[in-house]
């Protein structure tokens, strides 16, 4: 069949133009008819999940992320097929949770308290990433830290059980109480303080006051690492002293 549009040329010139022009309207009436069957299936008559879950989303910021922290938020998605009535009241967002939720995971109770008010409860988690000390190679118990062994890690500190460490200053020198391996973050439990005097060295007693330092000679009475506190026998009078570790050949008393 020639399609409307084509008209044969022997036709007169006027019945060509109102045939085009009806060829228009009718598609322009069936437009109009499919745009309006579309909007007409937008209309709002329903709250839309996405306006909950960004209520959800301003709270949290609001709440849980401080200027410059490096703090993110992950929302459970709603059911598409929630029906709830759309509020004609600003939404209200709550949460009984702590300032600092355990696992990073927290419960949003989204509110309309307007003309057909209802309530849900919406599942969010928490992602705090911060930059912690891990090991850049396996270590075997007793091995001392140095800065070469460290590297960084960006982890989410709500999925961490552990005290983490941050610091170089931390771990460098201290010694791994148990094997490790590359990758593996490193925190307090992990540690232990070097040893720095052992048992039976001789050490310098320090002690001073007003300006007026005295020392004297000693033997330790037991293995101690910087800033640890010792016992000291006097290699003199024989007494024993109690003093901190300041470095592997001094003991200042307090």
């Amino acid at each position: 069949m020639m399609p409307i549009t084509h008209l044969p040329r022997w036709l007169d010139p006027a019945v060509r133009r109102t045939a085009r022009g009806l060829v228009a309207g009718l598609c322009l009436y069936m437009v109009g008819g499919l745009l309006s069957i579309t909007f007409a299936g937008t209309n709002p008559e329903f709250q839309s999940t996405q306006s909950i879950e960004e209520a959800v989303q301003t709270f949290l910021k609001q709440r849980y992320n401080p200027a410059g922290s490096a703090i993110s938020f992950h929302i459970n998605r709603l059911d598409p097929r929630l029906k709830l009535k759309l509020c004609d009241q600003p939404l209200r967002v709550y949460s009984g949770s702590q300032p600092n939720p355990r696992g990073g995971r927290v419960t949003a109770q989204v509110a309309c308290e307007g003309s057909s008010p209802w309530r849900i409860y919406v599942p969010a988690q928490i992602r705090h990433m911060v930059k912690v000390l891990s090991l850049a190679r396996p270590l075997a118990a007793g091995d001392r830290v140095t800065a070469q062994d460290l590297m960084s890690l960006v982890v989410n500190a709500n999925q961490q059980a552990q005290a983490y460490l941050t610091d170089p200053s931390d771990a460098i020198g201290q010694v791994v109480s148990h094997p490790m391996q590359a990758g593996q973050i490193l925190t307090k439990r992990d540690l232990n303080i070097a040893q720095i005097v052992h048992r039976g060295d001789h050490v310098t007693l320090i002690s001073g006051t007003g300006g007026i330092t005295v020392s004297a000679e000693g033997v330790a009475q037991a293995d101690a690492g910087q800033g640890q506190r010792l016992m000291v026998k006097n290699s003199r009078s024989g007494q024993l002293i109690e003093g901190i570790v300041q470095d592997a050949h001094t003991v200042v008393v307090p």
